[in-house]
Protein backbone atom coordinates (compact mmCIF):
# COMPACT_ATOMS: atom_id res chain seq x y z
CA UNK A 1 0.00 0.00 0.00
CA UNK A 2 1.04 3.57 -0.67
CA UNK A 3 0.75 6.69 1.43
CA UNK A 4 -0.38 9.75 -0.59
CA UNK A 5 2.98 11.38 0.14
CA UNK A 6 4.73 8.48 -1.66
CA UNK A 7 3.09 9.35 -4.99
CA UNK A 8 5.64 11.22 -7.06
CA UNK A 9 5.73 13.22 -10.22
CA UNK A 10 8.76 13.39 -12.48
CA UNK A 11 10.52 16.74 -12.77
CA UNK A 12 11.56 16.19 -16.39
CA UNK A 13 8.58 18.34 -17.36
CA UNK A 14 10.44 21.40 -16.01
CA UNK A 15 13.16 22.92 -18.21
CA UNK A 16 16.54 23.17 -16.53
CA UNK A 17 19.75 21.21 -16.89
CA UNK A 18 22.02 22.78 -14.27
CA UNK A 19 21.96 21.98 -10.59
CA UNK A 20 20.88 25.57 -9.91
CA UNK A 21 17.92 25.06 -12.29
CA UNK A 22 16.89 21.87 -10.48
CA UNK A 23 17.01 23.54 -7.09
CA UNK A 24 15.06 26.55 -8.36
CA UNK A 25 12.36 24.26 -9.79
CA UNK A 26 11.94 22.57 -6.42
CA UNK A 27 10.90 25.82 -4.77
CA UNK A 28 9.05 27.14 -7.82
CA UNK A 29 6.97 24.03 -8.54
CA UNK A 30 7.49 21.09 -6.20
CA UNK A 31 6.80 22.90 -2.92
CA UNK A 32 3.58 24.53 -4.20
CA UNK A 33 2.37 21.15 -5.53
CA UNK A 34 3.11 19.56 -2.16
CA UNK A 35 1.33 22.35 -0.28
CA UNK A 36 -1.78 22.13 -2.50
CA UNK A 37 -1.92 18.40 -1.78
CA UNK A 38 -1.82 19.07 1.96
CA UNK A 39 1.48 17.25 2.45
CA UNK A 40 4.47 18.32 4.53
CA UNK A 41 6.79 16.08 2.54
CA UNK A 42 6.36 14.24 -0.75
CA UNK A 43 8.25 11.77 -2.87
CA UNK A 44 9.72 13.14 -6.05
CA UNK A 45 11.22 11.55 -9.12
CA UNK A 46 13.83 14.06 -10.16
CA UNK A 47 15.46 14.31 -13.54
CA UNK A 48 19.11 15.25 -13.16
CA UNK A 49 21.00 15.87 -16.39
CA UNK A 50 24.52 14.55 -16.83
CA UNK A 51 25.78 18.04 -16.11
CA UNK A 52 23.85 18.31 -12.84
CA UNK A 53 24.91 14.79 -11.83
CA UNK A 54 28.53 15.71 -12.45
CA UNK A 55 28.18 18.82 -10.30
CA UNK A 56 26.82 16.68 -7.46
CA UNK A 57 29.94 14.53 -7.33
CA UNK A 58 31.53 17.33 -5.27
CA UNK A 59 30.84 16.64 -1.55
CA UNK A 60 30.00 20.26 -0.78
CA UNK A 61 27.52 20.43 -3.68
CA UNK A 62 25.87 17.18 -2.58
CA UNK A 63 25.57 18.44 1.00
CA UNK A 64 23.96 21.67 -0.23
CA UNK A 65 21.60 19.64 -2.44
CA UNK A 66 20.49 17.47 0.49
CA UNK A 67 19.71 20.64 2.43
CA UNK A 68 17.70 21.94 -0.53
CA UNK A 69 15.70 18.72 -0.66
CA UNK A 70 14.97 18.91 3.06
CA UNK A 71 14.03 22.58 2.87
CA UNK A 72 11.50 21.87 0.09
CA UNK A 73 10.03 18.75 1.68
CA UNK A 74 11.40 16.41 -0.99
CA UNK A 75 11.59 12.72 -0.15
CA UNK A 76 13.93 11.63 -2.94
CA UNK A 77 13.17 8.00 -3.76
CA UNK A 78 13.63 7.75 -7.51
CA UNK A 79 15.53 9.45 -10.33
CA UNK A 80 14.83 9.64 -14.03
CA UNK A 81 18.11 8.68 -15.72
CA UNK A 82 16.68 8.41 -19.24
CA UNK A 83 17.45 11.82 -20.84
CA UNK A 84 21.18 12.56 -20.63
CA UNK A 85 20.79 16.27 -21.35
CA UNK A 86 19.14 18.92 -23.56
CA UNK A 87 15.67 17.48 -22.87
CA UNK A 88 14.00 20.84 -23.50
CA UNK A 89 16.03 22.04 -26.46
CA UNK A 90 14.25 23.00 -29.67
CA UNK A 91 14.38 19.52 -31.20
CA UNK A 92 15.13 16.39 -29.14
CA UNK A 93 13.58 13.55 -31.19
CA UNK A 94 15.80 10.39 -31.28
CA UNK A 95 18.70 12.22 -29.62
CA UNK A 96 16.97 11.42 -26.32
CA UNK A 97 18.42 7.88 -26.66
CA UNK A 98 22.00 9.17 -26.78
CA UNK A 99 24.38 8.17 -25.40
CA UNK A 100 23.01 4.64 -25.51
CA UNK A 101 24.06 1.76 -23.28
CA UNK A 102 26.96 0.80 -25.57
CA UNK A 103 28.57 4.15 -24.74
CA UNK A 104 30.63 4.39 -21.51
CA UNK A 105 29.21 7.86 -20.91
CA UNK A 106 25.84 6.26 -20.16
CA UNK A 107 27.48 3.97 -17.61
CA UNK A 108 29.35 6.83 -15.91
CA UNK A 109 26.22 9.01 -15.77
CA UNK A 110 24.12 6.21 -14.25
CA UNK A 111 26.78 5.38 -11.66
CA UNK A 112 26.86 9.04 -10.66
CA UNK A 113 23.07 9.08 -10.28
CA UNK A 114 23.25 5.98 -8.08
CA UNK A 115 25.74 7.63 -5.73
CA UNK A 116 23.50 10.70 -5.50
CA UNK A 117 20.35 8.69 -4.82
CA UNK A 118 22.03 6.48 -2.22
CA UNK A 119 23.18 9.63 -0.41
CA UNK A 120 19.78 11.35 -0.59
CA UNK A 121 17.36 8.52 0.19
CA UNK A 122 15.31 9.24 3.33
CA UNK A 123 16.63 7.47 6.44
CA UNK A 124 13.67 5.06 6.62
CA UNK A 125 14.03 4.04 2.93
CA UNK A 126 16.54 1.38 1.95
CA UNK A 127 15.77 0.97 -1.75
CA UNK A 128 15.63 3.54 -4.54
CA UNK A 129 15.05 3.25 -8.29
CA UNK A 130 16.60 4.90 -11.33
CA UNK A 131 14.87 4.56 -14.70
CA UNK A 132 16.98 4.32 -17.84
CA UNK A 133 16.56 3.81 -21.56
CA UNK A 134 15.90 0.39 -23.17
CA UNK A 135 19.50 0.06 -24.45
CA UNK A 136 19.05 2.41 -27.41
CA UNK A 137 17.12 3.30 -30.53
CA UNK A 138 16.52 0.20 -32.64
CA UNK A 139 17.31 1.87 -35.98
CA UNK A 140 20.88 2.54 -34.82
CA UNK A 141 21.50 -0.78 -33.02
CA UNK A 142 24.08 -3.40 -33.99
CA UNK A 143 25.33 -6.69 -32.56
CA UNK A 144 28.57 -5.14 -31.30
CA UNK A 145 26.62 -2.40 -29.51
CA UNK A 146 24.41 -5.06 -27.93
CA UNK A 147 27.37 -6.96 -26.50
CA UNK A 148 28.92 -3.76 -25.19
CA UNK A 149 25.61 -2.78 -23.54
CA UNK A 150 25.46 -6.12 -21.72
CA UNK A 151 29.05 -5.61 -20.57
CA UNK A 152 28.25 -2.14 -19.25
CA UNK A 153 25.10 -3.26 -17.44
CA UNK A 154 26.91 -6.12 -15.72
CA UNK A 155 29.63 -3.68 -14.70
CA UNK A 156 26.93 -1.35 -13.38
CA UNK A 157 25.39 -4.18 -11.37
CA UNK A 158 28.76 -4.85 -9.74
CA UNK A 159 29.26 -1.18 -8.92
CA UNK A 160 25.81 -0.99 -7.34
CA UNK A 161 26.59 -4.03 -5.20
CA UNK A 162 29.71 -2.25 -3.92
CA UNK A 163 27.65 0.88 -3.25
CA UNK A 164 25.18 -1.15 -1.22
CA UNK A 165 27.98 -2.68 0.82
CA UNK A 166 29.39 0.77 1.56
CA UNK A 167 26.17 2.77 2.06
CA UNK A 168 23.60 0.14 3.02
CA UNK A 169 21.26 1.40 0.28
CA UNK A 170 19.99 -0.83 -2.53
CA UNK A 171 19.79 1.12 -5.78
CA UNK A 172 17.91 -0.54 -8.63
CA UNK A 173 18.48 0.65 -12.20
CA UNK A 174 15.36 -0.07 -14.21
CA UNK A 175 15.22 -0.43 -17.99
CA UNK A 176 12.18 1.28 -19.48
CA UNK A 177 10.57 -0.23 -22.58
CA UNK A 178 9.65 2.26 -25.30
CA UNK A 179 8.20 1.95 -28.84
CA UNK A 180 10.83 1.65 -31.60
CA UNK A 181 13.64 0.99 -29.14
CA UNK A 182 15.75 -2.16 -28.80
CA UNK A 183 13.46 -3.28 -25.99
CA UNK A 184 9.91 -2.23 -26.83
CA UNK A 185 7.89 -5.31 -25.83
CA UNK A 186 7.52 -7.44 -22.74
CA UNK A 187 8.81 -10.50 -24.59
CA UNK A 188 11.95 -8.64 -25.63
CA UNK A 189 12.53 -7.46 -22.06
CA UNK A 190 12.13 -10.95 -20.61
CA UNK A 191 14.46 -12.38 -23.25
CA UNK A 192 17.04 -9.68 -22.55
CA UNK A 193 17.03 -10.40 -18.84
CA UNK A 194 17.67 -14.00 -19.79
CA UNK A 195 20.76 -12.81 -21.67
CA UNK A 196 21.86 -10.67 -18.75
CA UNK A 197 21.37 -13.49 -16.26
CA UNK A 198 23.38 -15.89 -18.36
CA UNK A 199 26.21 -13.41 -18.93
CA UNK A 200 26.23 -12.45 -15.24
CA UNK A 201 26.12 -16.01 -13.93
CA UNK A 202 22.90 -15.24 -12.06
CA UNK A 203 20.16 -12.64 -11.93
CA UNK A 204 21.69 -9.14 -11.72
CA UNK A 205 20.17 -8.08 -8.39
CA UNK A 206 20.51 -4.35 -9.00
CA UNK A 207 18.78 -4.29 -12.41
CA UNK A 208 15.08 -4.30 -13.10
CA UNK A 209 12.27 -2.75 -15.12
CA UNK A 210 10.56 0.62 -15.14
CA UNK A 211 7.09 0.08 -16.60
CA UNK A 212 5.81 3.14 -18.47
CA UNK A 213 2.06 2.70 -18.95
CA UNK A 214 1.88 5.04 -21.96
CA UNK A 215 4.60 3.13 -23.80
CA UNK A 216 3.07 -0.31 -23.36
CA UNK A 217 -0.38 1.04 -24.12
CA UNK A 218 0.91 2.42 -27.43
CA UNK A 219 2.34 -1.07 -28.08
CA UNK A 220 -1.20 -2.47 -27.66
CA UNK A 221 0.06 -4.67 -24.85
CA UNK A 222 -2.23 -5.93 -22.12
CA UNK A 223 -0.65 -4.06 -19.19
CA UNK A 224 -1.93 -6.51 -16.57
CA UNK A 225 -0.54 -9.47 -18.49
CA UNK A 226 2.74 -7.68 -19.15
CA UNK A 227 3.29 -6.90 -15.48
CA UNK A 228 2.28 -10.43 -14.51
CA UNK A 229 4.72 -11.98 -16.98
CA UNK A 230 7.58 -9.77 -15.80
CA UNK A 231 6.83 -10.63 -12.18
CA UNK A 232 6.56 -14.36 -12.83
CA UNK A 233 9.83 -14.25 -14.78
CA UNK A 234 11.47 -13.02 -11.57
CA UNK A 235 12.27 -9.56 -12.97
CA UNK A 236 12.17 -6.80 -10.39
CA UNK A 237 9.74 -3.96 -11.20
CA UNK A 238 11.28 -0.98 -9.45
CA UNK A 239 9.09 1.78 -10.79
CA UNK A 240 5.84 2.25 -12.68
CA UNK A 241 5.48 5.51 -14.56
CA UNK A 242 1.80 6.37 -14.51
CA UNK A 243 1.33 7.98 -17.90
CA UNK A 244 -1.42 8.39 -20.45
CA UNK A 245 -1.59 8.35 -24.27
CA UNK A 246 -4.33 8.49 -26.88
CA UNK A 247 -5.94 6.42 -29.63
CA UNK A 248 -7.55 7.67 -32.83
CA UNK A 249 -10.04 6.08 -35.21
CA UNK A 250 -8.50 5.57 -38.66
CA UNK A 251 -11.85 5.91 -40.43
CA UNK A 252 -12.28 9.36 -38.95
CA UNK A 253 -8.84 10.25 -40.28
CA UNK A 254 -9.89 9.12 -43.76
CA UNK A 255 -13.23 10.94 -43.73
CA UNK A 256 -12.78 13.86 -46.18
CA UNK A 257 -15.19 15.95 -44.10
CA UNK A 258 -13.37 15.33 -40.81
CA UNK A 259 -11.09 17.91 -39.22
CA UNK A 260 -9.24 15.18 -37.29
CA UNK A 261 -6.07 15.40 -39.45
CA UNK A 262 -5.83 19.11 -38.65
CA UNK A 263 -6.31 18.39 -34.94
CA UNK A 264 -3.63 15.68 -34.93
CA UNK A 265 -1.24 18.05 -36.65
CA UNK A 266 -1.40 20.14 -33.48
CA UNK A 267 0.05 17.16 -31.59
CA UNK A 268 2.78 16.55 -34.19
CA UNK A 269 5.09 19.04 -32.53
CA UNK A 270 8.77 19.37 -33.31
CA UNK A 271 10.53 18.69 -30.00
CA UNK A 272 9.83 15.05 -29.10
CA UNK A 273 9.29 11.81 -30.99
CA UNK A 274 5.65 10.76 -31.04
CA UNK A 275 5.80 7.19 -32.29
CA UNK A 276 2.67 5.73 -33.85
CA UNK A 277 1.53 2.11 -33.78
CA UNK A 278 -1.37 1.46 -36.18
CA UNK A 279 -3.35 -1.76 -35.74
CA UNK A 280 -5.08 -3.84 -38.39
CA UNK A 281 -8.23 -5.80 -37.59
CA UNK A 282 -6.16 -9.01 -37.45
CA UNK A 283 -3.88 -7.50 -34.80
CA UNK A 284 -0.90 -6.73 -37.06
CA UNK A 285 0.86 -3.45 -36.32
CA UNK A 286 2.36 -0.87 -38.63
CA UNK A 287 4.96 1.34 -36.97
CA UNK A 288 5.79 4.92 -37.83
CA UNK A 289 8.64 6.71 -36.04
CA UNK A 290 6.77 10.00 -35.65
CA UNK A 291 3.23 11.34 -35.88
CA UNK A 292 4.09 13.91 -38.55
CA UNK A 293 5.41 11.18 -40.86
CA UNK A 294 2.42 8.96 -40.17
CA UNK A 295 0.00 11.70 -41.20
CA UNK A 296 1.93 12.25 -44.43
CA UNK A 297 2.14 8.53 -45.20
CA UNK A 298 -1.56 7.91 -44.56
CA UNK A 299 -2.60 9.61 -47.80
CA UNK A 300 0.08 8.11 -50.03
CA UNK A 301 -1.28 5.78 -52.76
CA UNK A 302 -1.52 2.20 -51.49
CA UNK A 303 -0.65 3.14 -47.92
CA UNK A 304 -1.04 0.27 -45.46
CA UNK A 305 -1.94 2.82 -42.80
CA UNK A 306 -5.23 3.44 -44.62
CA UNK A 307 -6.15 -0.20 -43.99
CA UNK A 308 -5.68 -0.02 -40.24
CA UNK A 309 -8.41 0.13 -37.61
CA UNK A 310 -6.91 2.65 -35.21
CA UNK A 311 -3.69 4.35 -34.15
CA UNK A 312 -2.06 4.77 -30.79
CA UNK A 313 0.22 7.76 -30.38
CA UNK A 314 3.13 8.17 -27.98
CA UNK A 315 2.22 11.51 -26.50
CA UNK A 316 2.13 11.81 -22.71
CA UNK A 317 -1.18 13.60 -22.23
CA UNK A 318 -2.46 14.49 -18.73
CA UNK A 319 -3.82 11.55 -16.74
CA UNK A 320 -7.20 13.12 -16.08
CA UNK A 321 -7.72 14.14 -19.69
CA UNK A 322 -11.14 12.92 -20.80
CA UNK A 323 -12.55 15.92 -22.66
CA UNK A 324 -10.81 15.96 -26.04
CA UNK A 325 -10.75 18.48 -28.83
CA UNK A 326 -12.06 15.79 -31.18
CA UNK A 327 -14.55 12.94 -30.51
CA UNK A 328 -12.44 10.40 -32.45
CA UNK A 329 -9.61 10.72 -29.88
CA UNK A 330 -9.73 8.72 -26.64
CA UNK A 331 -7.42 8.31 -23.65
CA UNK A 332 -5.89 4.94 -22.77
CA UNK A 333 -7.65 4.84 -19.42
CA UNK A 334 -8.44 1.13 -19.79
CA UNK A 335 -4.71 0.43 -19.90
CA UNK A 336 -4.18 2.49 -16.76
CA UNK A 337 -7.05 0.75 -14.98
CA UNK A 338 -5.52 -2.65 -15.73
CA UNK A 339 -2.30 -1.49 -14.05
CA UNK A 340 -4.22 -0.51 -10.92
CA UNK A 341 -5.95 -3.89 -10.96
CA UNK A 342 -2.57 -5.62 -11.15
CA UNK A 343 -1.30 -3.58 -8.20
CA UNK A 344 -4.38 -4.64 -6.25
CA UNK A 345 -4.05 -8.33 -7.09
CA UNK A 346 -0.27 -8.42 -6.47
CA UNK A 347 -0.22 -6.05 -3.48
CA UNK A 348 1.60 -8.57 -1.29
CA UNK A 349 4.26 -9.40 -3.87
CA UNK A 350 5.55 -6.11 -5.23
CA UNK A 351 5.55 -2.44 -4.32
CA UNK A 352 7.15 -0.32 -7.05
CA UNK A 353 7.59 3.41 -6.78
CA UNK A 354 4.75 5.17 -8.59
CA UNK A 355 5.62 8.26 -10.60
CA UNK A 356 3.39 10.45 -12.74
CA UNK A 357 5.37 11.27 -15.87
CA UNK A 358 3.58 13.80 -18.04
CA UNK A 359 6.62 15.61 -19.41
CA UNK A 360 4.77 17.12 -22.37
CA UNK A 361 2.64 19.80 -20.68
CA UNK A 362 4.59 22.55 -22.42
CA UNK A 363 4.24 21.08 -25.94
CA UNK A 364 0.51 20.32 -25.83
CA UNK A 365 -1.63 22.16 -28.38
CA UNK A 366 -1.94 25.79 -27.33
CA UNK A 367 -5.53 25.47 -26.10
CA UNK A 368 -4.51 22.68 -23.72
CA UNK A 369 -1.25 24.16 -22.43
CA UNK A 370 -1.00 25.78 -19.00
CA UNK A 371 -0.55 29.50 -19.46
CA UNK A 372 1.43 30.16 -16.28
CA UNK A 373 3.01 28.49 -13.24
CA UNK A 374 -0.28 28.50 -11.35
CA UNK A 375 -2.08 26.55 -14.08
CA UNK A 376 0.79 24.07 -14.42
CA UNK A 377 0.86 23.45 -10.66
CA UNK A 378 -2.92 22.93 -10.67
CA UNK A 379 -2.55 20.47 -13.55
CA UNK A 380 0.09 18.44 -11.70
CA UNK A 381 -2.03 18.40 -8.54
CA UNK A 382 -5.05 17.17 -10.51
CA UNK A 383 -3.00 14.33 -11.98
CA UNK A 384 -1.74 13.25 -8.56
CA UNK A 385 -5.29 13.46 -7.17
CA UNK A 386 -6.53 11.35 -10.09
CA UNK A 387 -3.92 8.70 -9.25
CA UNK A 388 -4.70 8.89 -5.55
CA UNK A 389 -8.42 8.31 -6.17
CA UNK A 390 -7.73 5.26 -8.37
CA UNK A 391 -5.54 3.70 -5.71
CA UNK A 392 -7.99 4.51 -2.93
CA UNK A 393 -10.84 2.88 -4.85
CA UNK A 394 -8.87 -0.38 -4.75
CA UNK A 395 -7.86 -0.13 -1.13
CA UNK A 396 -4.23 0.59 -2.01
CA UNK A 397 -3.79 3.76 0.06
CA UNK A 398 -2.89 4.07 3.72
CA UNK A 399 -3.16 7.27 5.74
CA UNK A 400 -1.07 6.50 8.87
Amino acid sequence: MWHPSELAYCSNLHPGETLADVEANLSRFFSPVMAKRGQTQMSSGLWLSAGAASELQRPEALQHFRQCLQRNGVSLTTLNGFPYGNFHQGEVKEDVYLPDWSDPRRLIYTCQLAVILASCLPHHVTMGAISTLPLGYRQHWRDDKHLKAIEHLIWLNEELAVLKALEGRHIQVCLEMEPDCVLESTTQMIDFFGELTQANGGYPEHLGVCFDVCHQGVMYEDAYDSLRRLTEAGIYIGKIQISNAFEVDTQALLDPLSDLPDVLTLFAEARYLHQVKARHTDGRLNAMPDLSGALSALYAPGSELAETENWRVHFHVPLDMSQWIHPAMTSLHDTLESVFQFLSDYRYQIKPWLEVETYSWLVLPADLQPQNDHELIDGIVKELSWLEHRLRDRGLLRYD
